[in-house]
């Protein structure tokens, strides 16, 4: 909380110069603690309610400007009394949790998966409102939610946000995060140990299940059934759950249909790769949580980072640490030029990276098969062309792990079954062709 009492103390400051002295006396002489800050709401102890009343009406507006601008980010403020203070206190009281709960339902979720934390943007925004409306309202809202999306972009943080939030609210509450391997490694060991009211209790006796990237139970049968029943012992029970996949419900393979239709009950919502602007209030984000002034760090700089770093979050935050330690270490001021230098193994390693996208798979499919781009991307039917389209199709899929309808979307809005069957033709051809195996290897390796 030392941050924000910070942050408030020099937004106060600011603010002296904006206002007349006599009302900065009267309701700004006298220091204001922060309570706590959630939600991107920061809560602010004043003295009376006649105070409180005055600094709604009067002042609410500049004082969340001024926090603003020493911030960088965009906060609520809540004005509060001592009274709500102690009601809260003793609200916390009455649901601490119980000591005795295993630690698995309290110990196993990242404190720093905020909804705080989380950067909201153009590429992400519904599913970060909808995730918030689940955190508020468990069970009610969307159940389950689903959220899917690409590498390093932040499903898990929003997932465990959402635990973060409840447990919150109600320590109390059983909240259980696990990712879909560790699913499938605690059935195994029930089985073999041929315990299974252990895995049952552990699973079925819970508010919230949080289960980290479902497609891993593709092709697993008997630990598939077992989620099933989980699944609907959790849901007939209104407990919450939260799935996260890199694919859409409807694309995920080898996994029974009586599950698929079950994760599109609630709502579906997807991540996708953050634009420039997302990515820069990411790098913000971050220079706060680390305690570094915004005015130290170019926003030149920033957007020079944004540029090199498009593919995912966790790249573009993992160049943004290693540039803070290699200023740290040598003493030196945040410049494009040190970013340069700081940075240029994993500008390469970006690069590689960034060759993966559909286009350039269309541009290199396209010169192996001797068609054109615009060819590919018609509705011309002519074989060798097809032929061609389908192979970029399944290049795409294979490369990108983008789902059917995105990557129709890219093949000239093409509907999700024709990409679906266009994939799955080369796929079984794949088995039988030698010679359509080497063309594959072969651009996997111009494309690496």
């Amino acid at each position: 909380m030392e941050k924000y009492q910070r942050i408030w103390d020099d937004a106060i400051d600011r603010l002296k110069s904006n206002i007349s002295q006599q009302s900065f006396d009267m309701f700004f002489s006298t220091p204001k603690k922060v309570y706590k800050v959630k939600n991107n709401k920061m809560y602010v102890v004043v003295q009376n309610n006649h105070e409180q009343f005055m600094l709604d009406k009067f002042y609410l507006k500049e004082v969340v400007e001024m926090i603003a601008e020493v911030s960088g980010f965009n906060y609520d403020v809540k004005f509060i009394t001592n009274d709500y203070v102690k009601n809260d206190q003793q609200a916390f009281d009455l649901t601490k949790p119980d000591p005795n709960l295993p630690k698995y339902y309290r110990g196993n979720l990242n404190t720093t998966y905020t909804f705080d934390r989380f950067v909201a943007g153009k590429s992400n925004r519904l599913a970060y409102m909808i995730a918030l409306q689940v955190a508020e309202r468990p069970g009610e809202v969307a159940n389950p939610l689903y959220i899917f999306g690409g590498v390093g972009l932040g499903k898990t943080h929003l997932m465990q946000a959402i635990g973060n939030f409840i447990l919150d609210d109600n320590p109390s509450s059983r909240i259980l995060y696990c990712t879909s391997e560790k699913f499938i490694d605690d059935y195994r060991h029930a089985t073999l140990d041929n315990n299974f009211e252990a895995f049952k209790e552990k699973y079925r006796n819970i508010d919230v299940l949080l289960i980290d990237d479902i497609q891993f139970l593709s092709k697993k049968e008997q630990t598939q059934t077992e989620f099933f029943n989980t699944f609907n012992e959790l849901y007939n029970n209104n407990k919450q759950i939260v799935i996260t996949s890199d694919r859409p419900a409807s694309d995920l393979k080898d996994i029974m249909d009586r599950l698929t239709s079950r994760f599109e009950w609630g709502l579906q919502a997807d991540i996708q790769i953050p634009d420039t602007q997302t990515r820069i209030e990411i790098m913000k984000k971050k220079l706060a949580g680390e305690n570094i002034n915004l005015e130290e760090f170019p926003e030149e700089v920033l957007e020079f980072i944004a540029s090199k770093f498009n593919s995912n979050v966790r790249t573009l935050e993992g160049a943004l640490k290693r540039l803070i330690f290699y200023a740290t270490i040598n003493n030196s001021d945040f410049t494009i030029e040190l970013a340069n230098e700081a940075l240029r193994d994993l500008f390469k390693a970006e690069q590689k990276n960034s060759k993966v996208d559909v286009n350039n798979i269309i541009k290199e499919v396209g010169a192996y098969y001797d068609v054109s781009v615009a060819d590919i991307l018609s509705k011309k039917r002519k074989k060798n062309i097809a032929y061609a389209r389908q192979v970029a199709m399944f290049l795409t899929r294979e490369l990108t792990g983008s789902s059917f309808p995105k990557i129709g979307e890219a093949f000239s809005g093409r509907d999700h079954t024709t990409i679906m069957h266009g994939c799955e033709k080369i796929e079984k051809e794949l088995k039988e062709s030698d010679e359509l195996k080497k063309a594959i290897s072969d651009l996997k390796q111009v494309l690496s």
